[in-house]
């Protein structure tokens, strides 16, 4: 071997130590970075004149890992953003003994009806009455727009979802673009495929996707169902229009709306290419578990209203006369259930806030005059009427029971539902740690890394000496 080829062998040693060293820093450095890959170093030996050639760096990802993780994120997300509808849904009901549930409220106003009834004649048992029936109108009112606030939300969320994955798509075109650029030059494009990673992540959340390779480093976008999200330069575009704020009784085409997909509007049926993430789960809030719970709501408003609106209960009212709860002053009927729980109000016969007398409680609602102050007829038949078994008058309610077990088998539902959201929840979530955990292993490992580092010392510390041993050949020569 020439000196001159000694000299190019080690310094092409010291150059690719060099390269590998500042990759082992950048890799210890991004060892916690999200969508950062490890990169390995490609070395070769060139033929003819020997010593080593740095080719470049690879990115390593493992795909499969990496498509479990989307799809798995894809589900955790729907499950955290079913759980939070179930838990606040939860809190606003309430659970039996809670000072804020429903039945605690209805409670309240038969403990004060079963009181006044005893002492019809005392104006204050009267006015705890009054108090108590207000109370339980509001408390469902309350719920009823929580559960319209929970619609809104998801509405909203899908608006938000939407305008995300339409910007995210034309990201990743973007740096498809960018990253053809960079390969056909020759230049690390590693940077921009992280950024990309991270991007398609954010994508997976809303929907869960799959990624296909293409040439010069480019990816394809689809759903796992197979809608194309984006195969070539131009990303599809998800369309979604809508009022920000939902109320009861709207429904798909009248007048909330489902997706469009380049233009064109989906069905329900076809809505399932974009089922699994954030997305699908705030479509199912909006239009099936939220609209649920309000016709269970309502059909506890009605039953309430119906039971004590019978002329068996209260000999006064005619055949249209509302009860001690009206529709917004009139009666409630099947046929304007829909919404009722948000509109159910106490009777203002008996409200003495709104000009109505508390002695209609025990003379009757439609009363003229002021009957016997110890009359507690009409105040038993309240009582009975909503101790009674009795067919549920509306669609929401199964079976014969009290108003008290209908108010009690509601709460047990959402306390079902949300214990059910949570289990599930946690699988998912466990399960997309553990792939995480998988991708973090087969990352960067900072064991591995230093001992490259050490490698890279040797390999500099043994060209060093080639060097400084050419340099003593050399003052030998000159000195001759």
């Amino acid at each position: 071997m020439s000196i001159a080829n000694a000299i190019s062998n080690a310094m092409s040693g010291l150059t690719a130590t060099a390269r590998g060293t500042e990759n082992v820093a950048n890799n210890l450095a991004n060892v916690m970075t999200p969508g950062y890959a490890r990169r390995d170093m490609v070395v070769s030996t060139p033929l003819v004149s020997g010593g080593v050639r740095v080719d470049g760096l690879t990115r390593v990802v493992n795909a499969s890992l990496l498509s479990e993780s989307r799809v798995a994120g894809s589900a955790m997300s729907n499950a955290a953003t079913t759980n939070a509808f179930q838990t606040r849904m939860e809190s606003v009901i309430g659970l039996p003994g809670q000072d804020s549930a429903l039945s605690t409220a209805l409670n309240n106003f038969q403990a004060a009806l079963g009181s006044a009834a005893t002492r019809p004649d005392d104006d204050l048992r009267l006015a705890q009455v009054v108090s108590g029936a207000n109370a339980l109108a509001l408390r469902l009112n309350d719920v009823s727009d929580a559960v319209q606030d929970a619609r809104s939300t998801a509405q909203q969320s899908i608006a938000s979802d939407v305008a995300t994955l339409n910007t995210s798509l034309e990201r990743v075109a973007y740096l498809n673009a960018r990253i053809a650029v960079l390969d056909a030059d020759g230049s690390d494009a590693s940077p921009l495929m992280d950024e990309r990673q991270q991007v398609i992540d954010r994508i997976a959340s809303i929907v869960p996707v799959q990624e296909v390779t293409r040439d010069a480093g480019k990816v394809a976008l689809f759903t796992t169902e197979g809608a194309a999200l984006l195969d070539g330069s131009l990303p599809a575009k998800i369309g979604f229009s809508g009022s920000a704020q939902v109320t009861a009784g709207q429904s798909v085409g009248s007048p909330l709306q489902l997706l469009t997909f380049n233009g064109t509007a989906l069905n329900q049926s076809q809505m399932r290419l974009f089922g699994g993430g954030s997305l699908a789960a705030n479509f199912q809030i909006r239009d099936e578990l939220a609209p649920e719970m309000q016709a269970d709501l309502d059909a506890l408003a009605f039953d309430l209203a119906d039971r004590l609106a019978s002329t068996q209960v209260d000999p006064t009212l005619g055949a249209g006369d509302a009860g001690l709860f009206t529709d917004q002053g009139g009666r409630a009927t099947v046929a304007n259930i829909v919404g009722l729980a948000g509109r159910l109000t106490l009777n203002t016969a008996v409200d003495p806030a709104q000009g109505g007398s508390a002695w209609r409680l025990r003379s009757g609602l439609q009363a003229t005059a002021e009957g016997p102050v110890g009359s507690g007829s009409v105040l038993n038949g309240m009582l009975s009427a909503l101790d009674a078994t009795r067919q549920p008058s509306s669609g929401g309610l199964d079976g014969a029971a009290t108003l008290g077990t209908r108010f009690g088998t509601l709460e047990a539902r959402v306390s079902t539902a949300r214990v059910n959201s949570d289990a599930d929840l946690a699988i998912r979530s466990s399960r997309y740690s553990t792939i995480s955990s998988s991708i973090m292993a087969d990352g960067v490992d900072s064991d591995a890394e230093m001992q490259k580092l050490l490698q890279y010392e040797q390999s500099y510390a043994a060209n060093a000496r080639v060097l400084r041993a050419v340099d003593d050949m050399l003052d030998q020569i000159l000195g001759m």
